[in-house]
Order: C-alpha cells, then sequence, then structure tokens
C-alpha cells in the first residue's frame, strides 16, 4: 500500500513539473512575439535585452 501512495505522488510531481515548464515556454514565447511586436527597426534589440 506505501508503494502505491509514493507512485502517486511521484507522478503527480512529474505533471506539476511539466505543467509549470509548459506555462514558463508559454510565457517566454508571448514575450518574445511582443517583443517583436513593439519594437520595429533599431529599438528591437533592446527591448529584447530588457524582455531576458
Amino acid at each position: 500500500r506505501n508503494h502505491v501512495i509514493a507512485i502517486i505522488i511521484i507522478i503527480l510531481f512529474a505533471v506539476l513539473a511539466a505543467v509549470s515548464f509548459g506555462i514558463w515556454k508559454l510565457i517566454h514565447m508571448v514575450r518574445q512575439g511582443w517583443s517583436v511586436q513593439s519594437g520595429t527597426s533599431s529599438s528591437s534589440s533592446s527591448s529584447q535585452e530588457i524582455v531576458d
């Protein structure tokens, strides 16, 4: 019975890690899209540095 609880906890931890990584990746992509849209020519490099 104890290994069932341990396996469930490990699976929940893996799911939580995957969800948090997916959210971080999504936010990173959205920020890159915003920096590309907001910076037109010379200001694009400075806005990307601020985002990073």
